[in-house]
């Protein structure tokens, strides 16, 4: 019951996380018809790019299938580091068809992880497994075990994204934020959404926020 009604809680405090945004102001985001999105460097980077993808067809935008994107950066020799150089984007856009690249880094990724506190009947000795990860809510009494609580904590999430003009090489938007979720995926995907909903606004081929 405890898990239960703190849940909500949870819910809450991560649903009011807001991505730090800029963008260039000379950049003109009417041009941007087609993009494509690459494999974000750091832990579970793939993870990432595919639900930034699945984040930008949510809300309209025409986004390369990454399988082909892949084929494509494999038949090139070209890695996900080289993508930054104007020369490198550019040719990516030229074969993919593609008016920006959506690039990124997962800065930290902290999975779940649950432990056991085990308070013996002398107050002074506790012992308590090693913990990693965001807020720590209860699961209750361990079964078979007198005295002892099973808790758990939330993952941990930062991510940082580019999105890049394939012809010039500039930096049209980038976003950083930090998430927490009682996954990586699940935070993961409310970062990505939260990037997306930043670019409504100001890019015409994405959906509007009613």
């Amino acid at each position: 019951m405890k898990k239960l009604l703190l849940l909500p809680v949870l819910f809450l405090l991560a649903a009011c996380a807001t991505p730090q945004v800029a963008f260039n102001p000379r950049a003109d985001f009417s041009n941007v018809k087609r993009v494509a999105v690459l494999t974000f460097n750091g832990p579970k980077g793939d993870v990432a790019a595919d639900l930034m993808t699945q984040s930008l067809l949510m809300q309209g935008a025409d986004v390369v299938e990454r399988q082909r994107l892949d084929s494509v950066m494999h038949e090139q020799s070209l890695s996900n580091s080289s993508s930054f150089d104007p020369a490198t984007a550019k040719q990516l856009g030229k074969l993919l068809g593609v008016d920006a690249l959506f690039v990124g880094t997962v800065a930290e990724s902290t999975p779940q992880s649950s432990y056991i506190v085990n308070q013996s009947q002398n107050p002074y000795f506790t012992t308590i497994t090693p913990v990693s990860g965001g807020t720590v809510y209860s699961e209750g009494s361990v079964m078979g075990m007198p005295n002892s609580q099973l808790l758990s904590t939330t993952a941990n999430v930062s991510l940082l994204s580019r999105m890049v003009d394939v012809q010039t090489g500039s930096i049209m938007w980038s976003a950083s934020m930090t998430y927490e979720g009682f996954d990586v995926a699940t935070a993961m995907r409310g970062i990505t959404n939260s990037f997306v909903r930043s670019l409504s606004p100001i890019w015409p081929s994405l959906y509007k926020p009613k």
